[in-house]
């Protein structure tokens, strides 16, 4: 519910924004990218962070194009305008997701590699490495819509995995370093396999005994509902 309600928010301003930007006017910096994307649907595309911040774009100016066009083309029929936008509300919501995949890959990137310029050697290429798994990550996702909206090929796409799979190398050897810099306390974490000492499987078997389900080798509701039932079937 509150997430769509979110989404529909967001594709009101998406199809203002993309009214003024087929009309050239000037942006605010979250939409400016539209302008770009007004006039060509399909961005070359190159394998790296920047280009898959650019084909996250184009997915996101194409779908809030498809949107608006959707909209306008139900109002042609003869619709009133909330009527449409109730009928384009799918499209409206997935240009809504879109934009704010592309904006949450623009600033996550832009920013980690600011703080990288600033962190030690050994800490840069790891904050790196994760900003770039986030990227690749989501563009193997989505690799279906950068087909659409980009010139990504098949082999790209099988670079792209071979690239995903590089960065969880890279990152596996820090991978408990970087879930401790979150910080977040053992009790708040209550996770089993996450056990300081080591005794994961007693821990598992003592979190199932807690369950009332366990309390006694068969439960009780099996003589009561399913073993008269297989009882009968048998005769």
């Amino acid at each position: 519910g509150e997430f769509t309600v979110l989404m529909l928010q967001t594709a009101r301003f998406l199809v203002k924004a993309w009214k003024q930007a087929t009309m050239g006017n000037a942006m605010t910096p979250t939409v400016s990218y539209l302008v770009q994307f007004s006039k060509n649907d399909r961005v070359a595309w190159e394998n790296t962070p920047s280009g898959i911040i650019s084909g996250f774009q184009a997915i996101a100016a194409g779908k809030t194009k498809a949107a608006y066009e959707s909209l306008h083309n139900y109002e042609k029929t003869g619709m009133d305008y909330e009527d449409a936008w109730n009928s384009a509300s799918v499209q409206l919501v997935n240009a809504s997701e879109a934009h704010c995949r592309a904006i949450i890959a623009s600033v996550s990137w832009r920013e980690m590699v600011r703080h990288a310029t600033n962190s030690s050697a050994s800490l840069a290429p790891v904050v790196l490495q994760m900003a770039e798994l986030y990227l690749v990550y989501w563009a193997l996702e989505k690799r279906g819509d950068l087909l659409m909206y980009s010139t990504i090929t098949r082999d790209d796409i099988a670079r792209l995995q071979v690239r995903y799979e590089e960065l969880l190398a890279l990152l596996r050897p820090n991978a408990v370093g970087i879930v401790d810099a979150f910080d977040v306390r053992d009790e708040i974490l209550n996770s089993t396999l996450g056990a300081y000492d080591g005794r994961v499987y007693e821990r598992l078997m003592e979190e199932a005994l807690k369950s009332p389900l366990n309390a006694e080798p068969v439960n009780q509701s099996f003589h009561k509902y399913l073993k008269p039932l297989m009882m009968k079937a048998k005769l």
